[in-house]
């Protein structure tokens, strides 16, 4: 019956990597989550995406650049490449390999094909969404590194103060006016009207 799915290990397309049956499905997309990554990762490794999530990660390269970022010198620069199908899937695999080495719970892991076919994009959010919460718990990165949730970095940048013409700021118009300047005599004047 179609609708009464069973979980086996005959489907393999349903079990994570841990070999347990996975409650994702490639329809449970997270836009919010991915949202976040993307900005945690231009926070990392200061690359933008200009194209969707899926696409922007696909060939692996970006992972292998954040991996680098948080364990430096674990993927040898040389070895990343976008060049064929088979580098980019070997990417991947040296993303997962040291994702795990650095303590992403193997249950959180993506198969490959999951984001170099797309087969499974919430499960490569899940786990780069794991591999963030480490990397924030990690006394190693210092407390300056960008967390999850963080705003983008250009943005802090522009935190700066910003004349604009013909506006005043709040805190400027109330240090005027509470500070303690000599009171002028107000000059009486007519109005032309009256003269």
């Amino acid at each position: 019956m179609p609708g009464n799915f069973v979980f086996t290990q005959d489907n393999p397309e349903n079990l994570n990597c841990a070999g347990e049956p996975d409650i994702l499905e490639p329809h449970m997309r997270d836009t919010i989550k991915e949202n976040d990554i993307l900005i945690w990762i231009y926070n990392m490794i200061d690359e933008a995406a200009r194209v969707d999530f899926e696409f922007f990660l696909k060939d692996g390269c970006i992972l292998c650049k954040l991996m680098n970022r948080i364990k430096p010198g674990s993927i040898p620069e040389d070895s990343i490449t976008w060049e064929g199908a088979r580098s980019k899937q070997q990417n991947i695999k040296n993303f997962l390999e040291k994702a795990e080495a650095y303590g992403v719970a193997k249950e959180k892991l993506f198969h490959p094909e999951d984001l170099l076919h797309l087969r499974n994009v919430p499960r490569v959010t899940r786990c780069i969404y794991a591999l963030a919460k480490l990397v924030a718990q990690d006394p190693n990165m210092g407390g300056d590194c960008p967390k999850l949730g963080d705003e983008p970095s250009f943005m802090k940048e522009q935190k700066k103060k910003i004349d604009v013409p013909g506006h005043r700021d709040t805190k400027d118009v109330l240090a005027q006016l509470t500070s303690e300047k000599p009171k002028e005599e107000k000059k009486m004047t007519k109005h032309s009207l009256y003269k």
